[in-house]
């Protein structure tokens, strides 16, 4: 109940249209820029706060404000409160992140390594999968009939997840004793190790694929970009939604046959190919493809749905097991960062009839760290993902 009611996000394929009404794209990009800075600063000291006041809390007042940021922004009408809700909103989801399932996995007492666990794993994921399938499709609807409703309904489920984990408590010893600054202070010290890790031999040449290929990705994930690129093929919110919708279920398939018949598989292929792929979409997009541009809205969301396991396996593969999380973390972080520079610009550049400039550059930068990371990496090596 709690993946489900956590998925459900309505306003995912159509919340850019409702800003729309109020706000160009420039003063979109702004938003969506200022905020998830904001949003990557508050998962700074989430670690530490959890620690210190209980996973419990943190995921509750994580999930309330994410809640909350989604109801402020449904009766916005300027700027201001769409910044603020969209501040609040992501800052949540930067409190919730990890936090969560590490409480989960403390409360059911599982053997980290069990099948049992593995297999809860994965049905959670399918939970969410479904939640997240049927609430795309009902938003792009319920938008038809007024686009706050989206807003609204996904604001009140995730409320709703807050009053159904009330009961559950985190039982771990809070570590009040030593001071909050001092923490903070040990906690940068890790993720200085980490950033450090990414400027050894075995990382470095990871690090553009990382900026450019996962950094368009969750431009497109949690950005601009793909709504920008469904209206740009022509398609209304409700088709839209389809699009993502179907998509989505067609990426399941392609996992599943890698997972079912590849125990390994070729790591320079898998970049090389995801990378080529997401180049010809973005290079496909300048072009006025109409509702061709339907297999480049599925060549990026399936390349990024194939890349970010494959990724996390590589560098799970190449770090010290105390290591591991701090490193992912970092990863996460770089990933993230361009959207911080490239939301305005891209919110511009749309605005103005200019977007070919961000697909044709972005395009290079890929060509650029592909090949990069094609001339360091003179070895191929195999990675399993059936081993997890």
């Amino acid at each position: 109940m709690y993946k489900f009611l956590t998925n459900l996000f309505f306003a995912s394929a159509v919340w850019l249209y409702l800003y729309r009404l109020f706000i160009t794209d420039r003063q979109v990009g702004i938003l969506d820029g200022l905020a998830f800075a904001i949003g990557l600063i508050a998962e700074v000291p989430s670690g530490v706060l959890a620690d210190r006041f209980g996973r419990d809390k943190l995921v509750k007042l994580g999930w309330l404000m994410a809640g909350s940021g989604f109801l402020i922004q449904a009766f916005g009408s300027s700027f201001l409160p769409f910044f603020v809700g969209q501040a609040i909103l992501v800052s949540g989801i930067s409190f919730v992140s990890g936090a969560d399932e590490a409480l989960f996995f403390e409360k059911l007492n599982f053997d980290r390594k069990s099948a049992n666990w593995r297999k809860l794993l994965t049905r959670g994921s399918q939970i969410a999968l479904i939640s997240l399938l049927v609430s795309t499709i009902i938003g792009g609807w319920l938008h038809n009939i007024n686009p706050r409703i989206p807003w609204i309904v996904t604001g009140l489920s995730f409320i709703s997840a807050v009053w159904l984990i009330w009961p559950i408590k985190d039982n771990r010893d809070k570590k009040r004793e030593q001071n909050f600054l001092l923490e903070l202070k040990k906690y940068f010290t890790n993720i200085k190790s980490g950033f450090a890790e990414f400027k050894t031999s075995k990382l470095l040449f990871y690090v553009p694929i990382i900026l450019t290929v996962q950094g368009l990705f969750y431009i497109s994930d949690w950005g601009l970009l793909r709504l920008i690129l469904l209206d740009r093929f022509h398609f209304s919110p409700f088709l839209g939604s389809l699009v993502i919708a179907s998509s989505s279920l067609i990426t399941v398939g392609i996992l599943a046959m890698m997972h079912k018949h590849a125990e390994k598989i070729s790591e320079k292929r898998v970049i090389s190919l995801i990378s080529i792929g997401s180049v010809l979409g973005l290079l496909l997009s300048i072009f006025n493809i109409g509702m061709w541009g339907y297999f480049v809205i599925f060549i990026i969301y399936a390349g990024e749905n194939i890349f970010h396991p494959f990724m996390s396996e590589i560098i799970n593969n190449r770090v010290e097991e105390d290591q591991r999380a701090t490193v992912l973390s970092v990863a996460s972080f770089i990933k993230s960062f361009p959207y911080i520079i490239m939301a305005p610009i891209i919110g511009y550049l749309n605005t103005n009839n200019k977007l070919e400039y961000f697909l044709v550059v972005w395009s290079i930068f890929i060509c650029i760290s592909v090949s990069i990371y094609l001339k360091s990496k003179k070895k191929d090596s195999l990675v399993s993902l059936n081993k997890n």
